[in-house]
């Protein structure tokens, strides 16, 4: 979750869609679209992943109990199974 919510939004997001075209001196990003998608796809993603902390998922960050195991299997888990989704495609 930390990977997909903090790495990946400020590494590739700060430095390569804000930062870079300054540094290059060029107007505007070669895909604004894009970029764009990607940012609106991480914001549900990070409001599915409040909520799952109000199913009392359980979990760490390491998901080993609630995918091995049929008592943590709520739908807490499934928000954020489905959040740290949506995050990945949005980091593409």
């Amino acid at each position: 979750a930390m990977i997909f919510f903090f790495l990946m939004p400020v590494l590739i997001g700060g430095f390569g869609n804000y930062l870079l075209p300054l540094l290059l001196g060029i107007p505007d990003l070669s895909l604004p679209r894009m970029n764009a998608l990607s940012a609106w796809l991480l914001i549900p993603s990070a409001v599915c992943m409040g909520l799952s902390m109000l199913g009392g998922s359980g979990v760490g960050w390491t998901f080993y109990p609630p995918l091995s195991s049929g008592l943590y299997s709520g739908w807490g888990v499934d928000f954020l199974m489905f959040a740290l989704h949506n995050a990945g495609v949005s980091s593409w």
